[in-house]
């Protein structure tokens, strides 16, 4: 495991494969680069691609900070863009949940030429509604008080391993509940996403996720961007399911073939 240095950090990663395109996998606030691992990702596209792993500030190896504007979208797509530029990695793959999948939303409208193709799951690009923020400001409550096992009965956190949910109760809660505070006030960039992106996206959903609505929006909303919908009765231990995501996900990346942009934002 290695790492780079952004705003006077340490932001870990990995590295894994020997051949084929980038693909980076970006991850909750919940989760770590290990949790690819544990969830079964990591076997199946090193196959194919060199997998990048990261884990963002706060979370993992990586340094933490108690101060909520070190987590804000602008200082996570800091740190993001560091590592990409440190390793001189552009037009990659990105696939993220979560917090994750804001980040690609972020990189789709600020960063686009770094992006060779998005998938997401469980985000979507809008403002959050109440009703989201009144769920994370519930989580807050509870990490403050240590209270894991009713976090845990969360969708979307149950389907975590048990190994993840013990690094998950070592992280000071302070450092938690600042990132947290951060997804809150999570801005929106549906209005800075051009229409028709320049890299293809697929925005994966469940019938069964607070989000489907919203993420079939964006998928409608967008040239090049699709949303591909899990139904309940495929739907088992959520979207973090290896076995459901990766055949539908496999299926779209494949499909994708690299263009190079000429310096100007064109193609050659």
């Amino acid at each position: 495991m290695a790492f780079v240095v952004s705003r006077q950090r340490k932001i870990f990663y990995d590295l894994d494969g020997e051949r084929g395109p980038y693909l980076l996998l970006y991850p909750s606030l919940w989760m770590d680069l290990q949790s690819w691992e544990e969830a079964g990702y990591l076997d199946v596209l090193k196959q194919e691609y060199r997998v990048l792993r990261m884990d963002p500030l706060g979370q993992g190896r990586s340094d933490d900070s108690d101060d909520t504007s070190d987590y804000l979208p602008a200082a996570r797509l800091q740190d993001l863009c560091c590592l990409l530029t440190t390793l001189e990695l552009d037009n990659v793959h990105f696939l993220g949940i979560g917090e994750g999948a804001r980040m690609g939303y972020l990189l789709s409208a600020w960063e686009p030429n770094r992006l060779r193709s998005m998938a997401v799951l469980d985000g979507h690009p809008y403002i959050a509604e109440e009703y989201e923020k009144k769920t994370w400001q519930q989580h807050v409550d509870w990490v403050k008080v240590q209270d894991w096992e009713k976090l845990r009965q969360e969708l979307g956190l149950k389907e975590l391993s048990d190994l993840q949910w013990d690094r998950i109760q070592k992280v000071k809660s302070s450092n938690r509940v600042a990132a947290m505070q951060a997804e809150m006030q999570w801005p929106g960039v549906d209005q800075e996403l051009p229409p028709a992106p320049s890299a293809p996206g697929m925005l994966f959903t469940s019938t069964r996720e607070p989000s489907f609505m919203k993420m079939r929006e964006a998928g409608r909303n967008c040239a090049y961007w699709r949303y591909h919908i899990f139904h309940q009765l495929e739907y088992r231990e959520g979207l973090l399911d290896s076995e459901i995501l990766l055949p539908a996900y496999l299926d779209f990346v494949r499909r994708q073939r690299w263009v190079p942009r000429s310096c100007d934002g064109g193609y050659l």
